[in-house]
């Protein structure tokens, strides 16, 4: 039997005590008529990490990958005024369920994600630390990366009533983490992941029986300053390493049994400036965001783990790329542009080729995006 609880099996916790329910807390709206005239292909979801009150702004996917807005939820907690890890808004892998960082309250809050793209909000728990940057989720795990204080991780089961924490889920990150940026689940749920950018090192944690998380087992970066990094169906990391002065790579590893990272090859080069966001498309494109360049790189995994460069786009004029997000369907690629306060769309087209589409507007100091 696996050995964390799904949501579907995991219906004995919803009557459980959670801590900071919320009920459905939302400020919705009706959405425009779209821009192609049909009907939504998927949403698009990013916060706007208000310190006045953190909400979750929806759009509706064209076919076209045009952006409409769809409405507006309050998360049930607050955002600050700057807190750029990767993943402050994730979707599960069945796009079910959307989890919230609200960095200015110390909690994460959790939606359930309803046929129509609409959310119910399910509850809002404490984060387990202070400033939860990152979060992520597979299968009935999610882990909260607490970048402020003394930094940890804390797991949670995801139930039918939301977010529950796990009894022995929360570990520090090692004694020489510095600047940690994101957190990651491995396939399988097997490892916890954390990237720590100024110090140059990996944190991992072996996820044991119900959730509980090992210590950290730390490996140096096999590139300068990782910032974020996505697992591969296959259970490979990739790390986007914010290099300065177009020394920006991506960095492929293989995990082993006791937790230490491998290098599966030398990092590869962009030759970009400061690659912090990473995202994996649906056939083995690999989209990375240089916010110091202003354009996105694309990168390409072979069947076989073998990482190769394709080139790069710019952005736009003066865009600051921030986190990003491809489509389900791999058609689109949707970034927050920190400087012009918005989310920028691209079109994926064949050999990860991006193709500037549109704009839609968001409120000044936005974060985070997943797209569905």
């Amino acid at each position: 039997m696996h050995r964390l609880q799904s949501r579907s099996l995991a219906v004995a916790l919803s009557g459980a005590a959670v801590g900071g329910l919320v009920l459905a807390g939302a400020a919705s709206a009706s959405a425009a008529p779209l821009s192609d005239g049909g009907s939504a292909h998927g949403w698009v979801y990013t916060s706007t990490n208000s310190a006045a009150g953190n909400q979750v702004l929806v759009f509706a996917r064209s076919g076209n990958g045009t952006l409409t807005p769809a409405g507006a939820y309050n998360t049930g907690g607050t955002g600050t005024v700057a807190n750029y890890g990767q993943g402050a808004v994730t979707l599960s892998p069945d796009r079910q369920t959307l989890l919230v960082v609200d960095a200015g309250s110390n909690q994460v809050s959790d939606f359930a994600v309803l046929p129509n793209g609409a959310l119910r909000l399910r509850n809002v728990v404490a984060s387990g630390g202070t400033s939860p940057t990152s979060v992520a989720i597979r299968g009935g795990l999610a882990e909260v990366l607490n970048s402020g204080g003394t930094a940890n991780v804390a797991g949670f089961f995801a139930t039918p009533a939301g977010l529950v924490a796990i009894p022995g889920g929360s570990q520090p990150l090692s004694a020489g983490a510095s600047s940690p940026e994101d957190v990651a689940i491995s396939p399988g749920d097997r490892h916890v992941v954390v990237t720590e950018k100024v110090s140059d090192t990996i944190d991992t944690f072996a996820v044991g029986f119900g959730g509980a998380l090992g210590p950290a087992v730390t490996s140096p970066s096999d590139s300068q300053l990782s910032f974020a990094g996505v697992f591969t169906p296959s259970g490979q990391l990739l790390v986007a390493d914010d290099g300065a002065n177009d020394t920006s790579a991506v960095s492929p590893y293989r995990v082993a049994p006791g937790g230490v990272l491998n290098a599966t090859q030398a990092a590869v080069s962009d030759g970009q400036t400061a690659a912090c966001w990473i995202t994996e498309g649906r056939d083995g494109e690999v989209f990375v965001d240089n916010a110091g360049s202003g354009t996105i790189s694309s990168y390409q995994v072979s069947f076989t783990g073998h990482v190769t460069f394709v080139g790069n786009t710019s952005a736009g004029t003066g865009v600051k790329p921030l986190d990003n997000a491809v489509s389900s369907d791999g058609q689109n690629l949707y970034l927050v542009n920190g400087n012009q306060s918005e989310l920028v769309e691209f079109s994926v087209g064949p050999s990860a080729q991006l193709t500037a589409i549109g704009t839609a507007a968001l409120p000044a100091g936005s974060e985070g995006v997943a797209a569905s």
